[in-house]
């Protein structure tokens, strides 16, 4: 685990924030072709960003900067906050555009100045927070008045689903804390918090935020009639 101890990575409530995990990360994501995320993902942040037209779009969780190309087009600026270095180096190695920004932070403390963006999105990331005042607080702060949000996270009616995918792992009621299949290669370590919606829809609308849509979408063998994430939309008071 590289300098670090492992009990330095347990104190981590972000394990991407550990280089050998980032870049188990990186491989699974740019060798997955054909998946959830071609089929179901990124068409939704497409056709999104194709509905309002953004001049300055917020990408919080950005990874190694795979959705800036499918929510970037003509002039739109684009930010992508991320904690781990290492994803941030990715991001600006792969993804060079004009107009395109990648930073290292996170969504506890946004490095975006308040009322400076229109719309902002993130692609499961509140499953990995354990404070969703925060973030929500956050969201709420870079948006302009009327800028848009879109939140993808994990369906908590089918946390069962997403259980099933760790192994060597610890459980309580809160959050399950151990390995992970995901496609292409498993993850050393991940953390997943069991938040219910009503804790995600009370900590966004108590922070001026009006949700107007959601929807539960996304597929997996052999569980195709129970959709694996949601879709929450809105905007800013």
């Amino acid at each position: 685990m590289n300098e670090q101890t492992k009990d330095d990575l347990e104190k981590l409530e972000n394990p991407f924030e550990d280089e050998e995990i980032a870049r188990q990360w990186i491989n699974s994501v740019e060798n997955e072709k054909g998946m959830i995320r071609d089929n179901d993902i990124y068409p939704k942040l497409e056709n999104w960003t194709k509905t309002f037209k953004p001049k300055v779009i917020l990408d919080i969780g950005s990874g190694q900067g795979i959705c800036a190309d499918h929510v970037q087009s003509g002039e739109v600026r684009y930010l992508g906050v991320e904690p781990s270095p290492v994803l941030v180096e990715r991001a600006k190695e792969l993804y060079t555009k004009e107009n395109r920004d990648f930073m290292v932070g996170n969504a506890y403390a946004l490095p975006i100045a308040a009322g400076s963006v229109d719309m902002a999105f993130s692609v499961n990331v509140w499953f990995h927070l354990d404070d969703l005042d925060t973030p929500s607080k956050e969201l709420s702060r870079v948006l302009e008045r009327g800028g848009k949000f879109l939140i993808i996270t994990a369906n908590p009616k089918t946390y069962d689903l997403w259980r099933s995918m760790y192994f060597d792992a610890t459980e309580d009621k809160k959050k399950i804390d151990g390995k992970v299949n995901v496609p292409i290669n498993p993850m050393s370590r991940n953390i997943f918090y069991k938040h219910t919606l009503e804790e995600i829809e009370a900590q966004l609308t108590g922070n001026g935020l009006v949700i107007s849509g959601e929807e539960e979408f996304g597929s997996v063998f052999p569980f195709r009639d129970r959709p694996v994430f949601i879709c929450i939309t809105g905007h800013k008071k």
